[in-house]
């Protein structure tokens, strides 16, 4: 008894083991049966029938996928037709297991069916704008980035109708690509829901991206030669209004100090004639010093009698 027990123990442990599957937690389990949906495993310890079922994990966390994974450059034409790269990413998830493994068991790829779509709405609605409505960041004005990103991302979610819920994948792929501008055919409909989209960079090609910057280097030079004779002009006009004050203050610095020697010799003339008129002979003598002063500078040559009225105090002094 004890030998036919063991064996069964072992089956039934093997049985356990090919029947027990353990889904993550970010994940999600569908259950095919002869490859067949039958059913979805949340995160947790499950079983399924060994032999006749299978388990596809699905990653329900938060995707993102980014523009440069293309090879290929995205380039977009604005309103004004000037065509521009514009990188962006995408964030979605999944939101209908089902649904998304269909899309994925029948060949397709979800992020490609996912840029096409967004390009083609990205396209529609770049046409719609100018480059300085694509700048502009604010939530409030509809002609803006802010407001181009919730629009493409409404349009990707679209309404998700009965109709479109049961059509074929096929289906719905083939007018995916034919049409990726159409509202008819919402993501959801793979099972897919947008989170967000952001434009990251836009930037002019390189073909063009040249002649862009030598005519803003122009407009630059037009408004710094502009600025330099602005400073220049500005310049001369300083220079000029302070040389007319500095000649306004020398001139009325000359008259005053005019002014001032003139009532200074004045003053000077009044006390000399106060002083000399007092005692002639005095002043006399002062004016013959001078005289000799004047008289015995430098190497010129004077003839004077000795017996002149030059000499007169001369001769006083030798008398004595």
């Amino acid at each position: 008894m004890r030998k036919l027990l063991i064996p069964v123990v072992l089956i039934l442990i093997g049985m356990f083991f090919s029947s027990a599957y353990v889904v993550e937690e970010g994940t999600r389990g569908v259950v095919l049966r002869f490859n067949k949906i039958i059913g979805l495993s949340n995160p947790g310890l499950h079983f399924k029938v060994p032999g006749m079922d299978s388990i596809k994990l699905i990653d329900a966390k938060i995707q993102t996928t980014n523009s440069s994974n293309n090879s290929k450059e995205q380039r977009f034409f604005n309103v004004q037709k000037k065509e521009l790269i514009v990188d962006y990413f995408v964030q979605w998830k999944i939101v209908d297991f089902n649904r998304y493994y269909e899309t994925v068991a029948g060949g397709n790829n979800v992020e490609d069916l996912l840029l096409a779509r967004l390009n083609g709405r990205l396209r529609a609605e770049i046409g719609k704008l100018s480059n300085k409505d694509i700048i502009n960041d604010s939530n409030a004005d509809t002609k803006s980035r802010n407001s181009l990103m919730i629009r493409v991302k409404d349009a990707l979610n679209g309404t998700h109708q009965d109709s479109v819920e049961s059509a074929p994948i096929d289906k719905l792929v083939a007018d995916t690509q034919k049409d990726p501008e159409s509202n008819k055919t919402s993501l959801r409909a793979f099972g897919v829901e947008v989170i967000d989209v952001r434009i990251k960079q836009i930037n002019f090609p390189a073909e063009v991206s040249g002649s862009i910057y030598a005519r803003m280097r122009a407009e630059r030079e037009v408004i710094a030669r502009d600025k330099r004779f602005e400073g220049v002009r500005k310049a001369e006009e300083t220079r000029a209004t302070a040389t007319l004050e500095a000649t306004k203050i020398l001139s009325e610095a000359e008259r005053q100090s005019r002014i001032i020697r003139g009532e200074g010799d004045a003053n000077a003339a009044k006390l000399y004639a106060d002083a000399f008129g007092k005692d002639m002979a005095f002043f006399s003598f002062i004016r013959s010093l001078k005289a000799y002063e004047q008289s015995f500078t430098g190497n010129d040559v004077m003839v004077i009698s000795p017996d002149s009225e030059f000499f007169q105090y001369m001769k006083l002094k030798s008398n004595k």
